[in-house]
C-alpha cells in the first residue's frame, strides 16, 4: 500500500485533481490530470460511461482499434515474410491477404 499512497501524493502533488468516483476494478479513487481519468493502483485509463449508448458506442470503437492495431501487425509480419519468399504461389497468396487486410483497414477508418 506505501507505493500506492506514495503515487497518489505525487499525483495530488503534480496538479491530478481526486474525483469521487472509483476504480471499478480495485475501488481505488480515480484522479483526473490532462482531461484523463485514470486509476493510480491500477495504473490504467479509466472510462466512465453515462449511458448505455455511450457504453455501446465506446465497446464498438475500442473493437474497431483493437482488430486495427491486429491487421497492422498482420501488414508488418506478412511484408517481412513477403521479402525473403521465393515462391511464386507463395507471394500471390501473401499479397492477396495483404490486399485484402488494407480493404478491411480502410473500411474501419471509415467507420471511425
Amino acid at each position: 500500500m506505501g507505493e500506492e499512497l506514495k503515487r497518489i501524493a505525487d499525483l495530488l502533488k503534480s496538479g491530478a485533481t481526486m474525483l469521487s468516483e472509483t476504480c471499478p476494478v480495485c475501488h481505488t479513487p480515480l484522479f483526473m490530470r490532462d482531461d484523463k481519468i485514470f486509476c493510480p493502483k491500477c495504473n490504467k485509463p479509466v472510462i466512465i460511461i453515462s449511458s448505455p449508448e455511450e457504453e455501446q458506442r465506446l465497446t464498438a470503437s475500442m473493437a474497431l482499434s483493437n482488430l486495427e492495431q491486429t491487421l497492422l501487425q498482420r501488414l508488418e509480419e506478412a511484408n517481412a515474410a513477403l521479402k525473403i519468399e521465393k515462391d511464386l504461389g507463395e507471394i500471390l497468396k501473401v499479397s492477396s491477404a495483404i490486399s485484402l487486410w488494407l480493404t478491411i483497414l480502410e473500411k474501419i477508418r471509415r467507420l471511425k
